[in-house]
């Protein structure tokens, strides 16, 4: 695939990806070092799919089980020292790309830190990024724990901006990757340049209280006096 190093290409990640996946089914999960190298090609098509996702705004449904393939073979590769560096740098890039799934962003931060972990022992020394991935893990499991319980008010926003608190809800994640499903086909034809954010939201909002019953705000809603293209 040529993504051994998560270079960015002139190729097509989505048919090389589908190409690695063929190359690994029926190998067993080993030591030797081309059944690692195969089953490393699947976790960098799984990154780069998801960024491509992201970046053309299109097909972001696919990021969650995207997430979960690396998180599954993360787990075995997990096992070999030589490989940590690439594991932390390839989880640090799916958590960036994974929008609203609080609870699979949890997983990607609670490996990663196992793998950092993995990383200090190894050299004998802390890294500053432990420190930022651990914050992050309490700030994540103290909003889900009061979007469980209903305790919406309580929940703290990620960056300065403020996103509607009913995103930490499990009811969201479980139903938003068929929400946009629908919301992108809505928008499949329209230029994603100015004023696509406003055409999101709206359709988003839409689709989520017709289809499920949840009641969602839109940025401009929750921060009002700020100015959005």
């Amino acid at each position: 695939m040529h993504s051994k190093a998560l270079t960015t290409m002139d190729i097509n990640y989505r048919q090389e990806l589908q190409k690695a996946r063929q190359a690994i089914e029926g190998l067993e999960r080993t030591g030797q070092p081309s059944t690692i190298s195969a089953y490393w090609e699947v976790c960098c098509g799984d990154v780069l799919v998801a960024e491509e996702n992201a970046q053309e705004m299109n097909r972001v449904w696919e990021n969650a089980s995207l997430a979960k393939e690396l998180l599954d073979i993360a787990a075995y590769l997990e096992g070999f020292d030589h490989m940590l560096d690439k594991l932390n740098t390839a989880i640090s890039r799916m958590i960036v790309v994974l929008y609203d799934h609080p609870l699979l962003t949890l997983r990607l931060l609670e490996f990663q830190l196992q793998v950092l972990h993995r990383i200090e022992a190894q050299h004998d020394h802390e890294l500053g990024e432990t420190e930022e991935v651990e914050q992050k893990i309490r700030l994540y499991r103290h909003n889900i724990d009061c979007a469980d319980k209903g305790d919406f008010d309580n929940i703290h926003p990620i960056g300065h901006l403020k996103n509607d608190p009913i995103e930490w809800s499990a009811e969201y994640e479980s139903n938003i990757d068929e929400a946009h499903r629908k919301i992108y086909a809505q928008l499949e034809d329209l230029p994603r340049g100015m004023g696509f954010c406003f055409a999101y939201w709206h359709a988003k909002q839409q689709v989520l209280k017709e289809d499920y019953d949840i009641e969602w705000k839109t940025p401009s809603q929750m921060n009002p006096g700020v100015m959005f293209d």
